[in-house]
This record gives structure tokens, C-alpha cells and sequence, in this order.
């Protein structure tokens, strides 16, 4: 401000001109504010679930670890299979083989001359036919896409075959066309290349019947699996001579079980029962069992 009375003074006039005119005032606007750097976070990776490691099993533990692979793990998805898929129920009657225990012991001189050993399954699978013939549902698959059952007019009997690597189940073809040596002769050839793993693929396939046999090793009876997509399994089991009741009086004879396991979608209780009682007809009746083998 500058002053209008003598040597620049400033009057009353100067402050009330300077107080009434406008005054325009520069301001500068505030910088922005800056920023503090944050921090960078550190990015956390997703969490995997826990995969449990195989514990080692050192010389000194209690366990062992084997890996279910190769025959084992086959045989076990087959027998989940079957289990997930068949209405499995199992018949078991008793049959009196005391004339079959003769019979093989007068064919068994025969068979050694052919080089063949003569056990008791050739006469089984023999008395299966006519029974597979006159119940067909026992000789059938149930086809699971159709809801159709078919029933078979070949007779491809599968033998259940114990093995280091496991159940395996070579078949014999066409065994209706076959005689009781011819039957030894394979049985024996097939267990022999089942022991060793040199079954074929196709001695392996197309059975419509299967027999498992563990009357050697013992027990009283079994109740087998049906070997899927088959709808039976016939039990085979130890023959042992037991007091029973023949004619009013007690006798000792050679008396065994056989058991039927069966697939209840495709054959009812009383079916598989008369089939059962067809077979062991047949094993008690030299006359009809001779008219079979020979």
C-alpha cells in the first residue's frame, strides 16, 4: 500500500480505498498427497491336499507291503465284477460216490496205459452234461445291455485252477464230445500250462460252465463265486467216508458235498436244486454214469 498524505503517510482515505477494492490472491493448489508405497504381499501358493508317502517297511516291522498288480489285480476286479453284478444264492446237497469211487478205481489201469492220471473230475463234468442239457438256464449268460438271456448248446466247461500266481480258469472245448480219457488227458495238460503261465488267451475264454474243485486241500463246503457272466459254478468237495442211513441200517460209504452257487436273476431256488439233484442221480447210478463215460 502506498501512502497519499505528505512524505507518503498513509491516511484514513488510503485504508479505506485499499479495504474496498477487490483483491484477487494466486493460490497455488496443494500437491497431491503421495502415496506410501505398500508393501508387495507375498502370493500364497494353493495348498495341496495331502498325499499320504508309502511308509517303508524296514527289516525290523511287523508288515509287509505287496503291491496288487499283474494276476492278482485281475482276478480281483473279475470277482468285484461278479460280486457288484450277480444275485448270487448257493444251493449245497449231499451226494453218495461210493460207486464212483469203484468205478474210477476199475478205469484206472486203463488210463495209465494211455499216460493219463484218472481223477474224479472227468465222471463229474461227464454227469454235467446230460444235466446242462436238460436245464439249460445252468448253461446260459444274461446279456446285460438286452436283458436278454442266452442259452448255449455247446458245452465249454471251465476248471477252476490253483496257481502261485493266482485262480486262473482254463477251459475245455466241446467237452461233451469227449470221453473220460480224453477229458484226463486235457485236464491234466491245461493245469500243468496254468501252473506254468503258459496258458493261450483262448484256452482262457468262451466258458459257459465252471468247476472249482477244492476237495484236496479240505473244508467242509464252499460257497463259490459265479464266474461272470456265467450264471453257475458248480463246488467240488472232499469225499470222505461217513456212517449215513441206507435201507434201515448204518453204513459206511464215501459221501461228499456239492455246492451251487448261482445267479438268482436267471435261475430260481428250485431250478438249481433239480439240477443239483440231476448231477448226483447221475454220479450215484453206475448204469447211467457208464452210458455217459464210455
Amino acid at each position: 500500500m502506498k501512502g497519499s498524505g505528505p512524505q507518503g503517510r498513509i491516511t484514513d482515505d488510503d485504508i479505506k480505498r485499499v479495504a474496498s477494492a477487490p483483491t484477487t490472491v494466486e493460490v497455488q493448489a496443494p500437491a497431491p498427497p503421495v502415496e506410501a508405497p505398500v508393501p508387495a504381499q507375498p502370493v500364497e501358493e494353493p495348498t495341496p491336499h495331502p498325499v499320504e508317502e508309502p511308509r517303508p517297511v524296514g527289516k525290523d516291522s511287523r508288515e509287509e507291503v505287496v503291491a496288487l498288480r499283474g494276476m492278482r489285480r485281475m482276478i480281483a476286479e473279475h470277482m468285484a465284477k461278479s460280486n457288484q453284478t450277480v444275485a448270487q444264492v448257493t444251493h449245497v446237497d449231499e451226494a453218495d460216490l461210493s460207486d464212483l469211487v469203484l468205478l474210477r478205481e476199475a478205469f484206472k489201469g486203463s488210463a495209465a496205459k494211455r499216460g493219463v492220471r484218472l481223477t474224479f473230475l472227468p465222471f463229474i463234468i461227464k454227469a454235467l452234461i446230460p444235466a446242462l442239457k436238460e436245464f439249460p438256464y445252468v448253461n446260459s449268460s444274461l446279456d446285460e445291455a438286452t436283458g436278454n438271456i442266452i442259452l448255449k448248446k455247446y458245452y465249454n466247461i471251465g476248471v477252476a485252477t490253483d496257481t502261485a500266481q493266482g485262480l486262473v480258469v482254463p477251459v475245455i472245448k466241446e467237452a461233451d464230445t469227449k470221453d473220460i480219457f480224453d477229458l484226463a488227458g486235457e485236464i491234466e495238460k491245461i493245469a500243468a500250462k496254468a501252473r506254468d503261465g503258459q496258458l493261450a488267451l483262448e484256452e482262457v475264454k468262451g466258458s459257459t460252465f465252471t468247476i472249482t474243485n477244492v476237495g484236496a486241500i479240505g473244508g467242509l463246503f464252499a460257497t463259490p463265486m459265479v464266474n461272470y457272466p456265467e450264471v453257475a459254478i458248480l463246488g467240488l468237495h472232499k469225499i470222505t467216508r461217513r456212517p449215513v442211513v441206507r435201507g434201515g441200517r448204518i453204513e459206511v460209504r464215501d459221501v461228499t458235498y456239492l455246492s451251487l452257487s448261482f445267479d438268482h436273476r436267471v435261475l430260481d431256488g428250485a431250478y438249481a436244486a433239480r439240477f443239483v439233484s440231476r448231477v448226483i442221480e447221475t454220479l450215484q447210478d453206475t448204469k447211467k454214469l457208464l452210458a455217459e463215460v464210455i
